[in-house]
């Protein structure tokens, strides 16, 4: 009934289409946004080629995701097999390259008109198992694989009775299994045990190893550095890779995330040390980790930059769920006068991208920053993954927030602020800038990361209401005077500007006339420092606890707004450690109350608090 059907390309386009009109709209397209050929002397500049293979890639991917749905709707509409269960040796009507199964198996393969051959799909077992020639025909080796499937076991799609494909494992002994667990006839059941990333760490590694060739490190490194940087260049064992992690292996997305960071570690010769919370030690350590306590984020931070800092080596923290790290070797476009990203979009599509290790990642960082006259001692990534956002701007920023999800320490005695529990990566920024002058951030090196939607870690320190986020932004604030305001287009986020610290004399602001202005001050009622304050009601009673600061001026300050309001508090005035009257700003209440040395307590128990006072 569907022997009939023809191949992909010829039933959507007809057969001249990626010979003929595919390269001419490739060709006009790329042109149309300033391209140029790989040919052209411009070497780092977007090409029209590299573009219009890219552009291939996607079609074919596309136009395999539509003839699969297209090919499962009109088996189900042809009533599949005509019966609700079939075996794994009943052939589909019209053989089984024209089956559902065999359509979703490109797709899943990343597209084209064929899968790879049934031993280099990523569902073959990668030691042992059951041999792929002798699966039954109903059964095809898929071309993904599950993160904990033993090295011995397949994974393989199966036409279903009423047309559709069912996702299966095979045994070593040649079962198909439906299921990982929750059934008597499941996976899990059958071992008698819990099946982890553990299990399936090789075919995460084989994973991490197709997107990351064998000779990727070496290519980046010597096309991308001058001889004179390739010099810089250290070996894995000189560096210490940290990774700060805390409840995220119990969770099958969480040992998922940790095991992929593992694998490129390993690949890449790296020998990693986790930092861990206490009561997760034992998971981390069940997953094959190198994991030692490092308490709270800030502390397990400053802990690794010891150690590194003990063994003569320098600093590496990853976070635990970064999966890819990319680098685009495209020099600053002129995107002048753009509304929109239709060019920046497009010349995205035309440049080469290197798929590198984390210690690539790291030495390439380190050789920029100690070939740099100004020496920084921090290195970073752009903080986004989007290309397009920076591919008009300089290749390296000095001045700008390096992000925590993955950084390069060289010999800088510069340590996380304990009292802060978010948004630390800003302040420990800042504390470089201000010790060494700049940072290093590549503003082309990019990383692909769950970060905030992930479970555990800092995301469980966030609260629903955004209180701890403003709590930390008024430290930020009150530490940094000038460099922060409140992001407009994102709650609860800043926007960091160093030239605008009020301390700051070797990068004055300058106005259009060209002329240095005085950077502005934040004052005390300022409307970032009201937003921050929107949970605290003003008329809670302010009091001291027993907790005592060390510094004389912030006792006393404390001290007088012992049993006072919110309210009255924001209308004193208090002297500074320079002997300058300053007004109490709602910063400097919510830095003393996350310190410890004020709480609050609500109106009405006021006379009950005097009274135990």
């Amino acid at each position: 009934h569907f022997s009939g059907l023809t191949t992909l390309s010829e039933h959507h386009l007809g057969p001249s289409f990626y010979s003929a009109k595919n390269a001419t709209c490739a060709r006009c397209w790329a042109t149309s946004f300033g391209m140029v050929d790989a040919g052209n002397k411009r070497k780092r500049a977007p090409s029209a080629s590299l573009a219009k293979k890219r552009l291939a890639v996607v079609l074919s991917k596309r136009l395999a995701m539509e003839r699969a749905v297209e090919v499962e709707e009109q088996y189900r509409k042809a009533g599949g097999y005509g019966k609700k269960v079939v075996s794994c040796w009943d052939v589909p009507a019209g053989g089984i390259t024209n089956s559902p199964a065999y359509r979703k198996l490109i797709v899943r393969c990343g597209g084209g008109s064929t899968p790879p051959p049934p031993r280099n799909r990523a569902g073959a077992p990668l030691k042992g198992g059951f041999p792929v020639e002798k699966w039954p025909p109903n059964v095809l080796v898929d071309g993904q694989r599950a993160f904990w499937l033993p090295d011995d076991w397949g994974q393989a799609l199966k036409n279903t009775g009423p047309g559709g494909v069912y996702i299966g494992w095979v045994s070593p002994a040649g079962k198909f299994f439906y299921h990982r667990n929750r059934y008597p006839q499941a996976i899990e059941e059958t071992l008698g045990r819990k099946l982890t990333a553990l299990d399936g760490f090789n075919g995460i590694m084989r994973s991490v190893r197709s997107v990351v060739t064998a000779d990727a490190d070496e290519t980046f490194l010597s096309e991308c550095l001058t001889p004179s940087e390739r010099g810089h260049v250290l070996p894995a064992k000189k560096f210490h890779f940290a990774v700060v992690s805390a409840r995220r292996a119990s969770s099958n997305d969480g040992m998922h995330d940790i095991m992929v960071v593992e694998a490129h570690f390993r690949l890449a010769g790296v020998s990693s040390t986790w930092y861990v919370d206490a009561e997760s030690l034992d998971d981390y350590k069940g997953l094959g980790l190198n994991a030692v306590v490092g308490g709270k984020l800030t502390p397990a931070r400053n802990m690794a930059l010891q150690d590194a800092a003990r063994e003569g080596l320098v600093c590496v923290q990853v976070s635990d769920d970064i999966s890819k790290w990319n680098y685009w070797d495209v020099e600053r476009q002129d995107l002048r006068g753009e509304t929109s990203f239709a060019k920046a979009n497009a010349m995205v599509k035309g440049s080469r991208c290197h798929c590198i290790s984390p210690l690539a990642a790291a030495q390439y960082l380190l050789a920029k920053m100690r070939s740099s006259d100004s020496k920084p001692q921090l290195g970073g990534v752009f903080p986004t993954c989007n290309v397009s956002m920076t591919i008009g701007t300089e290749e390296v920023s000095h001045h700008h927030f390096i992000l925590g999800d993955f950084f390069v320490v060289d010999k800088s005695p510069c340590l996380f602020d304990t009292s802060i529990t978010l948004k630390e990566d800003y302040d420990f920024t800042c504390s470089h800038i201000k010790e060494h002058g700049c940072v290093f951030r590549c503003n082309r090196m990019m990383l692909t990361v769950k970060h905030s939607t992930n479970g555990g870690g800092a995301v469980s320190t966030r609260d629903s209401s955004g209180s701890k986020e403003r709590q930390n932004i008024a430290i930020l604030m009150e530490k940094w005077p000038g460099v922060f305001r409140m992001n407009g287009r994102r709650k609860d986020e800043v926007v960091m500007n160093w030239k605008r610290h009020e301390d700051d004399v070797s990068n004055p602001v300058k106005n259009k006339k060209g002329t240095a202005e005085k950077a502005p001050v934040v004052r005390g009622r300022s409307a970032e420092t009201k937003q921050i304050m929107r949970g605290v009601p003003l008329d809670a009673i302010v009091r001291c606890t027993a907790k005592k600061a060390l510094v004389a001026y912030i006792k006393d300050r404390c001290q007088m707004c012992h049993l006072c309001t919110v309210k009255e508090c924001l209308d004193l005035r208090f002297t500074d450690k320079s002997g300058s009257v300053k007004p109490y700003r709602s910063s400097d209440l919510l830095y003393d109350i996350k310190c410890g040395r004020l709480d609050l307590v609500t109106s009405k128990r006021r006379v009950s608090v005097k009274s135990k006072m």
